[in-house]
């Protein structure tokens, strides 16, 4: 069996993206921790796969599903591809924790206070202390609508008091978990993150902007907003149960023509020397995942019983192009898929560059690897 995946649009990764730990059945089914264009179909852009600009691939989160209680760290996987860095892009979390927004939805963890969101069932804001221990929360109570977003002034530069780096600690409060109607309990905390090149502002909402806008932007020392090639606003979600438990797919290896690639040395081929790309070389890349990852969920159960995990695979390249840039690697009934390959295409000039798979389950777990591509 074979299977490709189109899940994103050539705006993927660019601008906002969204990365989830999930597993809440029927209308609350996500693709956990994948990164998920908001402008699906948009026409006229280059496939996620080809990386040319700032990207933030995936977060993860060393618990894909944590109990009230826990220290859950996450952990996002960026570059900064651009020809031209007049600034250097780095990862910054902003330190406030949206815990069950009205109906899992983001965007209402920056409803105005006062409006029609912002009632007894808004989401509650909690201050994330970063310099306690696993980065524990500042305060277990926080407080209900958007006054603490609401707090934040507005065209400041908030790089210097941000967190920064590739990981970010928080603890799942205590009572995070929930009574839903019609399905378990389970509650929801969102950390919202940017890697930007430049400077981090906290913005006044556009009455125009639409809902779903994340009110936090990437500007120049001017203040001006930077192109979307300059950063990435990244909404992260992690689910809480009190009796549920999932681990990250674990890689074992990356492989290149059937054989198995040494992520140190990395993938040498030969460079296109035709005059049309659809008839440069065609090499295989492939992924191999362990079968234990292959969990069951019990989120997921039909008349013929309870189904295990969705397992797949995004390709990203600084060079060259790729056929296909996601393929399935375990369906939910059938296991494990054959012939998962993807083809990989060479570009026309010798060069270095850098190959990336990230590995997503659809109940927020997630894995990646990368290897240095030796284009001669």
């Amino acid at each position: 069996m074979k299977a490709a995946l189109s899940t994103r649009s050539g705006a993927a990764a660019r601008g906002v993206s969204s990365s989830s730990v999930a597993g809440v059945a029927g209308v609350a089914r996500v693709a956990l921790f994948a990164v998920v264009a908001v402008a699906c179909g948009a026409a006229g852009f280059d496939p996620a796969s080809k990386v040319d600009s700032v990207r933030l691939f995936v977060v993860k989160a060393d618990k894909p599903f944590a109990k009230p209680g826990e220290t859950v760290t996450l952990e996002g996987l960026t570059t900064d591809a651009r020809k031209e860095k007049t600034r250097a892009a780095k990862l910054y979390w902003i330190p406030i924790l949206c815990l069950n927004p009205p109906d899992d939805l983001y965007y209402l963890c920056f409803a105005p206070p006062g409006s029609a969101s912002a009632d007894a069932q808004a989401a509650r804001l909690i201050p994330i202390s970063s310099s306690s221990p696993g980065g524990a929360m500042a305060s277990s109570a926080g407080v209900s609508g958007a006054n603490l977003f609401a707090s934040l002034p507005t065209g400041v530069d908030l790089a210097p008091f941000l967190p920064q780096g590739p990981t970010f600690a928080f603890t799942m409060p205590e009572d995070s978990v929930q009574e839903r109607k019609g399905i378990p309990p389970y509650g929801l905390a969102i950390v919202f993150n940017i890697a930007c090149a430049g400077r981090v502002e906290f913005a006044a909402r556009d009455a125009s902007g639409g809902a779903q806008q994340v009110p936090v932007l990437c500007s120049d020392e001017s203040g001006k907003r930077l192109p979307p090639s300059d950063y990435v606003i990244g909404i992260a979600r992690v689910y809480a149960w009190a009796d549920r438990v999932n681990t990250n797919p674990v890689v074992e290896s990356l492989t290149a023509g059937g054989n198995d690639v040494d992520l140190t040395a990395g993938i040498t081929l030969d460079r296109c020397t035709s005059a049309k790309e659809s008839e440069c070389a065609e090499n295989k890349i492939g992924l191999r995942v362990s079968e234990a990852s292959w969990e069951p969920n019990p989120s997921e159960v039909t008349r013929d019983g309870e189904l295990r995990e969705q397992i797949w695979v995004d390709y990203y390249a600084d060079l060259g192009t790729f056929d296909d840039e996601a393929r399935l690697l375990f369906d939910t009934r059938q296991g494990r898929v054959s012939e998962s390959d993807v083809k990989y295409r060479a570009p026309k000039d010798a060069a270095d560059g850098t190959l990336w798979a990230v590995v997503h389950d659809n109940r927020g777990g997630a894995a990646w690897v990368s290897a240095p591509l030796h284009i001669r």
